[in-house]
């Protein structure tokens, strides 16, 4: 028999799958994740980093933020990739360390335009909540099978939330028998 998830973790994993879980309905209606379920939650999650000791995380997501307004696009991904460096250097945990190539990962692929801005402030969101790089595999191994059935159904583009929200729970279900 699999040990079970404490009651905490159930709660607290309940409203992240409900959170992903609206996420999911505006992108499918819409095409669009309104900010608010986007930027405060962001916030909210490297509030609650900060305050776990992950300052150095939280600063490379807010460098990358400030870089993206850059009006020299050409200099954005060259300052961030030393950017990046510069905080691998300082981070220490190698769970921060997984975590910080995952959000610069993720934002060079909204910079380049691969994914989308909501898309990758979830996926930030989640790295920061959780300061776990891991989270990405199960995302990306499902967003590479919904991309199968895009290409299959020649659709253009696909919800990728849809994949962030089925990693999410693939990656929780798994981590709450792991470590409990």
């Amino acid at each position: 028999m699999l040990p079970s998830p404490s009651s905490t973790q159930v709660i607290v994993w309940a409203l992240l799958v409900a959170w992903l879980a609206v996420c999911v309905i505006f992108d499918l209606r819409s095409r669009q994740v309104p900010a608010f379920l986007t930027v405060l939650p962001l916030l909210l999650a490297a509030i609650w980093r900060l305050f776990q000791g992950g300052w150095q995380l939280v600063a490379l997501v807010a460098l990358l933020v400030l870089l993206s307004d850059l009006p020299q696009a050409k200099w954005r991904i060259p300052i961030a990739c030393a950017a990046t460096i510069l905080s691998l250097s300082i981070a220490g945990l190698p769970a921060i360390v997984h975590a910080m190539l995952v959000v610069f990962a993720v934002w060079a692929l909204w910079e380049i335009g691969v994914t989308g801005g909501a898309d990758a402030k979830i996926i930030i969101t989640l790295v920061l909540f959780f300061t776990n790089g891991l989270l990405f595999i199960p995302i990306v191994l499902v967003g590479g099978v919904q991309g199968l059935v895009g290409l299959i159904t020649r659709r253009k583009t696909i919800p990728y939330t849809v994949a962030i929200t089925l990693g999410t729970v693939a990656w929780l279900w798994m981590s709450g028998f792991a470590s409990s």
